[in-house]
């Protein structure tokens, strides 16, 4: 099955969206630079004079012999200005080459190495960083002695310090990448892991640096030559000479000028270049007010009652793509509105329009959205902020990202609480309010912990409390359960309807899974390619919904009952092909606690529990990337070493690992060819000249069309770099498959898609797969068996059939009762 159907990333926000003045800027900037670099390299070429001949007398004014006079020393001003910028521009690109070569070595060794390494690098660059670089220049330049090369070694040390931190925090942000955890899981060498995982991601970070670099090794190379430091008389330098003749500025000032300013105009170049190339995070640029469209009468004030009234709203990408298109919508105070639909469709597009907002690179071109009377669209944006303080909370998709991760969470909110304008006496009154109407029943523990220290229910409920804690009228909440676990979910849930009763608040809900809001939603809209194709009760769009993406979106819904028919107990033979006994993991608290299972060929274990149950623990000490404290793991009744670069190549390749992410698991950097065909180098029985037709061949495995091959992972759907996940991973010939969370950041119809690709491959290819999960829904259709991990361990195990519908544990019994029902939810059981 060939998925060229799903909808590939909008195109609708591109990366930088960079204004023609910047562009203009840039290429103003890099003309001057060019001018200035050749001046400063081939001027001695022209020097119609040596630099130490006195052609008139010092200080004299202009003549045919010295059109810009002549220095101190008599000499042509024109001749030492044209041979005064080599030597300068030479020294500071061999600076800037040195130290991004040795800084990009010692900060990706710090980041890669940890522990000792990692402090001592840090060490010694704090130690440079906190000498004034002054008495460091100073300092050597005596030890070396005047000149060029004491200059050149004073300011690689200057410079180097901030280039290993800037480069160690790129790399730590690189190596969390779940394509790195992949790598190394595969067993690639340190050298390949970062030349081949690491480096091209560093590449932007590293050229932005090196400009970084160039400018300070200018700044200190001139600042030396004018110190005495550097170039030594009679030598030509632009340093140098401002130096020399600033006795005599008065007399003859363009000795002086000439070569300041030639050394502004080469800092401002370089500066106006880096802003251009490297622009940092896009302000909204100041557009006009959309008029709205034809059709839409957008002085009418909607729905009489309506807090929130949405009128014919288009909105358009920089590149025409039609993101909203023609949007009607109403939100009474107290009700909660549900937007749902699959990626693409354009909820968070609607969800933010309701907050007077579009992201970078669209623009409103038609309708009206009004909250409370006020036009959001035509409000400038201080009136706009004002009426945001106001009314609106806002609380973002992913939990992680949704809080400051260094601030405590009585910070987070009281700089909420301070930004509108509340009485610092009032701010723990307030958190603690807001905190028990997120649903978190201590508030007193949980205000003094940061986000690393909660579980990912309590970060979304902090989020949620953050939001409320300004007592908005309407509160925007976008896809907020998409990352937890069924129980934390409909606890959230139930919380949010207990929330908006108790204080009155309007709710948009964005979700792709319609199962799970119905249930608290009063109304359901569906959208569709920028549409709201239905739009009615939660009730009627579950039991007959009118359009094809509502009834897709019931099918998606529905709970699955898993068959029997694959299903077996446990094996308890030696001869189980993977077996992991007594597996226990410490991390100041116990982590893992005797854990213990068997697989054969065809198997599938999934792994089910709440969030910060041990699921990915578990997956990734299967992998070697954890090591456990106890315990064994073996694979054809061989002991696998703990960490994975003990393991020898052949047990590395027949387990391999499917991460969460579909947007992490793929470096950017390399095309799809290239990322599935990396595991196959590692394969003796494929030659080179067969890895393209593997790939291909790899490729249609999963559904995808040999033709992506030449695709960067941006140009996929979620779904199809999952599927390239996947094919990366059948390209080492494994015998088991580690999926974690494959499908929880995928829309329900992909997901079932997903899943199913994962149940015919273990079928086909008699592949052992163990199975993290938080949607029993996955669990039920890959059936096998399922293992219930609860605090660290083992509450009940059998096959898939029996326990999601006959559980015998407490947490088993949970997890189930929180599945979504849209039967009960369309009013079928007789309550709501």
């Amino acid at each position: 099955m060939t998925l060229l159907s799903e909808r590939p990333p909008a195109t609708a926000v591109p990366r930088a969206a960079r204004s023609p003045r910047r562009r203009r800027r840039g290429r103003l900037a890099l003309a001057v630079l060019i001018l200035v670099g050749v001046v400063a390299l081939l001027g001695p070429l022209f020097a119609p004079h040596a630099v130490t001949d006195a052609v008139d007398i010092p200080y004299a004014p202009g003549s045919a012999e010295a059109p810009l006079g002549t220095d101190r020393l008599g000499s042509d001003v024109v001749s030492r200005v044209l041979s005064g910028g080599r030597s300068l521009l030479l020294t500071s690109l061999a600076v800037t080459g040195a130290v991004c070569v040795l800084g990009a070595l010692l900060g990706m060794l710090a980041a890669w190495r940890r522990g000792w390494t990692d402090t001592l690098v840090l060490r010694l660059a704090d130690v440079l960083l906190g000498l004034p670089a002054f008495l460091l220049l100073s300092v050597v330049v005596v030890a070396t002695g005047r000149g060029t090369a004491g200059v050149a070694l004073a300011s690689g040390l200057v410079l180097l310090p901030e280039s290993v931190r800037v480069v160690r925090a790129a790399t730590l942000r690189i190596l969390a990448q779940d394509y790195v955890e992949v790598a190394v899981a595969r067993g690639e060498r340190t050298v390949s892991v970062l030349g081949r995982e690491v480096l091209p991601n560093l590449l932007p970070v590293l050229a932005a640096d090196a400009g970084v670099r160039f400018l300070g090794a200018v700044t200190v190379v001139a600042t030396a030559a004018f110190l005495g430091y550097g170039a030594q008389p009679p030598a030509a330098d632009w340093g140098l000479m401002v130096l020399e003749n600033r006795d005599g500025l008065t007399l003859q000032p363009l000795a002086v000028l000439v070569p300041a300013a030639l050394l502004l105009v080469l800092l401002l170049s370089v500066n106006l270049l880096l802003d251009a190339a490297f622009p940092g995070p896009q302000q909204p640029a100041a557009r006009p007010r959309p008029e709205p469209v034809t059709t839409v009468d957008s002085e009418a004030p909607g729905t009489p009652g309506s807090l929130l009234s949405v009128r014919g709203l288009s909105v358009e990408s920089d590149d025409g793509h039609r993101v909203l298109e023609d949007v009607d919508l109403d939100l009474a105070p107290g009700e909660l509105l549900a937007v749902v639909g699959e990626s693409g469709s354009g909820k968070t597009t609607l969800a933010l329009a309701a907050l007077g907002h579009t992201g970078p690179g669209l623009r409103p071109t038609g309708g009206d959205v009004r909250l409370d009377g006020h036009r959001l669209l035509r409000l400038d944006e201080r009136r706009l902020r004002r009426v945001r303080a106001a009314m609106c909370g806002y609380v973002a998709q992913d939990p992680r990202t949704a809080l400051a991760p260094h601030l405590r969470v009585d910070a987070q909110i009281g700089e909420v609480l301070r930004a509108r304008g509340v009485p610092k006496e009032r701010w723990a009154e307030r958190a603690e309010r807001a905190l028990l109407l997120a649903g978190l029943d201590r508030p007193h523990e949980v205000v003094h912990r940061r986000p690393h220290q909660l579980s990912g229910g309590q970060r979304q409920r902090v989020a949620l409390a953050v939001a409320l804690s300004v007592e908005p009228r309407l509160l925007v909440l976008d896809e907020p359960t998409s990352a937890l676990d069924t129980v934390t979910s409909a606890a959230f849930l139930a919380d949010l309807t207990r929330m908006r009763r108790e204080t009155g608040a309007a709710v948009l809900l964005v979700s792709h899974d319609l199962g799970q809001v119905a249930g608290v939603a009063d109304r359901v809209a569906v959208m569709d390619g920028g549409r709201i194709v239905e739009l009615g009760p939660a009730e009627a769009v579950l039991a007959e919904p009118a359009s094809e993406r509502g009834r897709a979106l019931v099918a998606a819904a529905r709970p699955v009952v898993p068959a029997s028919a694959a299903d077996h107990e446990e094996r308890t033979g030696d001869d189980a092909l993977l077996r992991a006994s007594e597996l226990s993991l410490v991390r100041g608290e116990r982590v893992l606690d005797g854990v213990s299972f068997a697989l054969d060929p065809g198997d599938c274990l999934s792994v089910v529990g709440p969030s910060g149950c041990g699921k990915t623990t578990l997956l990734r000490c299967l992998a070697g990337l954890d090591a456990p404290t106890n315990g064994g793991i073996r694979l054809h009744g061989e002991a696998l070493a703990r960490h994975v670069r003990d393991r020898d190549p052949g047990q590395r390749r027949r387990v391999q690992l499917v991460p969460q992410d579909p947007y992490a698991s793929l470096n950017p950097r390399h095309t799809v060819a290239a990322i599935v065909g990396r595991p196959l180098a590692f394969r003796p029985d494929i030659p080179a000249e067969r890895q393209p037709a593997e790939v291909e061949r790899l490729l249609a495995q999963v559904g995808l069309d040999p033709e992506l091959g030449g695709r960067l992972p941006g140009a996929l759907s979620g779904g199809q770099r999952q599927r390239v996940a996947l094919a990366r991973a059948l390209a080492a010939d494994p015998e088991v498959l580690l999926c974690d969370e494959v499908t929880s950041a995928l829309d329900p119809s992909v997901a079932t898609a997903v899943t199913e690709l994962i149940a015919r491959l273990r079928t086909e290819l008699g592949l052992a797969v163990v199975m993290v999960t938080h949607d029993l829904s996955v669990a039920a259709r890959l059936g096998g068996r399922v293992a219930v991990l609860h605090d660290g361990r083992i509450r009940e195990t059998g096959p898939a059939s029996r326990v999601l519908s006959r559980p015998e544990h407490d947490i088993t019994r949970a997890l189930v009762a929180a599945l979504p029902h849209p039967a009960r939810a369309a009013g079928e059981d007789g309550t709501r």
